[in-house]
């Protein structure tokens, strides 16, 4: 019995000298492993279709999942107005995902960074239900290559993608410091999508003053030069927040839309308001602010949304 008693103590005495095993006191993250091949085609695959569930998704959360998932001053603005346009639209809006392919195609050297394409065969469709009227649908064809960029190993950022056959950074002009001001009143024009079939004005607009402030939309528009000194107006869709008035010491984000334009040449976006019947004009000339037009989409079947 001594023999057993002293065998079992040496086995402890000897288990209390073992080292302790060493490693990692939880699963290594994600962003913590190597970026093999596999990982970076898989990862950024995934990125892709993430986008698109939160692009259809934008309605029920303004955009915030959709912010998280791109990167790039045109992008980020985008997001950021998808978010205004679902705000202000009377009724419901519900995005659906049809997929067709999603392949990823290969990496990309970028400066101080990993880029990365995948090609994307999708449509976002939104069915959209006004409060008064009948529902209607867009479709958003987005055929083409994703660029994304890599902010670490496995975590992607979409920075352009094709929509109805053109890069969506080509139908993006942004604006710095583009503003009037006239008798406590400012309009600033952010930035413009020129996207088929629309070009859409994105506005914010201060009434610093003591009076309500009405849009005069008869006296409003996109006005273009003709060769004999005249001009043709379009008369533009304005989002909720110009369609109300808007109270003394308040500002508001819209939107404006009106048919797709071949040029900038001799246009001017004029905006009209009105306090007390008094009118106050704000003109943006557009020649010298959009620096290029996106070319036409493909006509070879390609299918468009708005």
């Amino acid at each position: 019995m001594r023999r057993h008693l002293g065998l079992v103590a040496v086995l402890l005495a000897l288990g209390a000298c073992a080292r302790e095993p060493v490693g990692p006191a939880a699963p290594l993250a994600l962003e913590q492993l190597p970026a093999t091949p596999a990982l970076v085609a898989a990862s950024a695959r995934e990125t892709v279709l993430e986008f698109l569930r939160a692009y259809a998704d934008a309605p029920l959360d303004g955009g915030a999942s959709l912010a998280e998932l791109v990167a790039g001053p045109e992008l980020e603005r985008w997001v950021t107005w998808l978010g205004v346009q679902d705000a202000q639209f009377p009724g419901r809006i519900v995005g659906e995902v049809d997929l067709r392919h999603a392949r990823f195609l290969s990496t990309v050297p970028l400066r101080r960074a990993l880029g990365a394409q995948v090609a994307l065969g999708a449509t976002v469709r939104f069915t959209f239900t006004p409060e008064d009227g009948d529902p209607f649908q867009r479709a958003r064809i987005l055929d083409g290559p994703v660029s994304l960029v890599s902010l670490r190993p496995g975590d992607w950022r979409v920075v352009d993608l094709t929509r109805d056959g053109v890069p969506m950074s080509d139908g993006i002009e942004l604006f710095r410091n583009e503003a009037r001001t006239e008798d406590g009143v400012s309009v600033r024009l952010d930035s413009l999508f020129m996207f088929t079939p629309n070009w859409q004005f994105n506005l914010v607009i201060e009434n610093r003053s003591r009076r309500t402030l009405r849009l005069d939309r008869d006296a409003s528009g996109l006005f273009v030069e003709r060769g004999d000194g005249s001009f043709e107006r379009y008369e533009g869709v304005p989002s909720l927040a110009l369609q109300v008035p808007l109270p003394p010491e308040r500002g508001v984000q819209a939107l404006l839309a009106f048919p797709q334009q071949d040029s900038a040449e001799g246009r001017s976006l004029v905006l009209t308001f009105r306090r007390d019947g008094e009118p106050l004009r704000f003109s943006f000339p557009l020649e010298d602010l959009v620096s290029s037009i996106p070319p036409p989409p493909p006509t070879d079947g390609a299918r468009t949304g708005d």
